[in-house]
């Protein structure tokens, strides 16, 4: 709210000095003394109402000449989007607990849920993979959506194994038809290619040739590894053992596939490290947005005016009837 003619607040100032001379002049020399309630109630001069009445009508008048308004903000926001498709390895060894006891598999869902609460004005999608890729998400605005995919996924509804080549080409498809300014594709996996019909330097060369950026991730640590083997007993209780096996994985194949779309490769052996990680390529993947504002103003001297107009009536009409005694 503001005043656009603020000064006619001023016109205060003399009234209010001339109405103080013109009390003091008029005030008639009196003896105080104390008068029953009933007495005092009955000697008040109407004079004193009928001016309260015609002080707050013109403060009312002037308030309305100082032409209160209302500002309404509106904002047009120019956004420059970018599409994101989450690809996350499914197969088995992301059951391994390597990372500060959790499993890889856990620790990734937890890092890519942070992740896509995060952005805005992205659309993003989600696609799993082991032995076949499957899109549970495509790119959308409905992040509420792409959360409850990341939620659902699960190890073992997909054929077992690392279609790393498969797994991408999918993703490549899902963007190659896209307008945004900016498309990308971050590719989470522990494991070598071992299965599918697509190599993954075939895909990582198809994702370049649509200027698609993938960042690429190999997420757990090499060498000796445990792997949880779950057993569901006759009464229903779960028993856990592990397995103890060698983990091998293929960073120079990620490593290429980053170099050949312009993207970046990270090794993440940690959850800390794997946070650190997404809020990097957050950082490197920011959207654009330009804002500009437009300020409208809405008149709002109506009703002190006519508040004002009508105290000014129901003094006329006091002082001439009700009141008509009083001056």
């Amino acid at each position: 709210m503001r005043l656009e003619s603020w000064h006619w607040m001023l016109a205060w100032i003399p009234i209010a000095l001339a109405y103080r001379f013109w009390v003091r002049r008029n005030t008639p020399p009196a003896i105080p003394f104390p008068l029953p309630v009933e007495e005092r109630a009955a000697s008040r001069n109407p004079l004193a109402y009928l001016t309260a009445l015609r002080l707050a009508a013109l403060a009312l008048v002037f308030i309305a000449l100082a032409r209160p308004q209302a500002s309404f903000k509106q904002t047009e926001r120019t956004v420059s989007g970018i599409d994101i498709m989450m690809v996350m390895d499914v197969s088995a060894s992301m059951n391994i607990e390597d990372l500060a006891d959790r499993s890889r598999f856990e620790v990734a869902k937890d890092t890519m849920e942070s992740f896509i609460k995060g952005r805005e004005n992205d659309r993003i999608g989600f696609l799993i993979f082991s032995g076949e890729p499957l899109t549970l998400a495509p790119p959308t605005l409905d992040y509420g959506l792409v959360l409850r995919s990341l939620r659902d996924a699960r190890i073992g509804v997909l054929k077992d194994g690392t279609g790393i080549g498969d797994g991408l080409s999918l993703a490549v498809n899902r963007l190659r038809n896209s307008t945004a300014k900016s498309r990308v594709i971050i590719l989470l996996t522990d494991g070598d290619n071992n299965v599918g019909q697509v190599d993954p330097a075939t895909a990582g060369d198809l994702a370049a040739g649509y200027g698609i950026r993938v960042y690429t991730i190999a997420i757990g640590r090499e060498g000796r590894v445990k792997l949880p083997i779950r057993t569901q007993g006759a009464f229903g209780n779960v028993t856990t053992s592990y397995q103890y096996f060698d983990n091998a994985l293929n960073p120079e194949l990620l490593q290429r596939i980053a170099a050949l779309t312009r993207g970046k490769f990270y090794r993440v052996t940690d959850e800390s490290a794997l946070n650190s990680v997404f809020k990097e390529i957050d950082q490197l993947e920011k959207t654009d947005v330009k804002t500009h504002e437009r300020v409208r103003y809405e008149e709002r001297f109506h009703r002190p005016l006519l508040l004002g107009i009508l105290l000014l009536a129901l003094e006329f009409v006091l002082a001439r009837t009700v009141w008509r005694f009083a001056f």
